[in-house]
């Protein structure tokens, strides 16, 4: 007749000749935690623990272990990696600006302002309506920059191919002639497609997915179509070229 196993039984790993522990876990708990605030600062207590033992005990290396660690560990790099991948990204596309304009820098180096400011915008929503910065955000606000790209270029193309020489005339063609192209072939879709999302019963999709699609579309469409005109109808290079 045999009995039951040890509660810890397998807590404990040896060396092959059973006269060393080469590994060992213990349990440990946390107060109750509800919310994110309080997962990620459990967590950082856990680490400062642990460096604690390790400093005092040279021979053993402890770590902490949760399963919701993984989640949360995330937040150790995510304003790194999130002005990394956003920089990357806002300059990849400004190269393919430069290339696709005919290597003009002062047209592409608008698609850059644009961009930049669309997404500035977007961080500044996202504090505004309580979208934290996670790993969904991140990628909601990387494909930003490819949506706001959209917007931005087909301005900026056609005030680069306008006939006329006048700033104010080629801003004024580029809105009339690609104005309404970009309200109501991207505009409008999009919004369209996104709409039905904001019906959606998971706070998943209405939070990070419609509340961010719907804000990159807003803004989008208002620097496209109001700042850009305005800006390039701006004589900017005659008023360097007056300075330097």
């Amino acid at each position: 007749m045999y009995g039951g196993k040890a509660q810890y039984g397998e807590s404990v790993e040896f060396s092959p000749s059973n006269l060393s522990v080469t590994a060992a876990y213990f349990t440990l708990s946390h107060p109750r935690l509800s919310g994110s605030n309080d997962f990620i600062a459990s967590r950082k207590n856990s680490l400062k623990l642990a460096d604690h033992i390790n400093r005092e005990n040279h021979d053993i290396k402890v770590f902490p272990y949760s399963s919701a660690y993984h989640f949360y560990e995330q937040y150790d790099t995510i304003v790194k990696e999130t002005a990394l991948n956003l920089s990357i990204c806002i300059v990849a596309v400004w190269i393919v600006s430069f290339f696709m304009l005919g290597f003009q820098v002062y047209p592409s180096l608008v698609i850059l302002l644009s961009i930049t400011m669309v997404i500035v915008d977007m961080m500044g929503v996202m504090v505004l309506v309580g979208i934290p910065l996670n790993a969904i955000s991140l990628v909601n606000l990387i494909m930003s920059v490819g949506i706001a790209v959209e917007f931005s270029a087909h301005i900026v193309k056609s005030y680069v191919s306008s006939p006329y020489a006048c700033p104010k005339r080629r801003a004024k063609f580029a809105l009339v002639t690609t104005g309404p192209s970009v309200f109501s072939g991207i505009t409008l879709t999009k919004f369209v497609g996104i709409v039905v999302l904001a019906f959606a019963k998971s706070k998943l999709f209405e939070v990070f997915y419609f509340r961010m699609f719907l804000s990159v579309i807003v803004l989008g469409a208002t620097h496209s179509l109001i700042f850009l005109p305005a800006f390039l109808s701006l004589d900017f290079l005659g008023l360097l070229a007056s300075i330097f």
